[in-house]
């Protein structure tokens, strides 16, 4: 369930990270109130902070040089 999460909120940052170029290509869009630049960075804190909470890094082995 935590990785469904995590891909999730992925791709919703990065739906967030061009919000502003959806915003101005769809007419429908245009209909929610609110700057779409502000809705852009509060959707990619808002999914970029699930994603970051969500990431394992705990089952990796550890690979060094020596």
């Amino acid at each position: 369930m935590r990785t469904v999460v995590y891909y999730a909120s992925i791709v919703l940052s990065s739906v967030a990270l061009f919000w502003p170029l959806f915003y101005g290509r769809f007419p429908e869009l245009r209909k929610l109130p609110g700057d779409p630049s502000v809705q852009a960075v509060g959707g990619l804190l808002l999914f970029g902070a699930l994603a970051y909470m969500t990431y394992m890094d705990g089952d990796e082995k550890e690979v060094t040089a020596s």
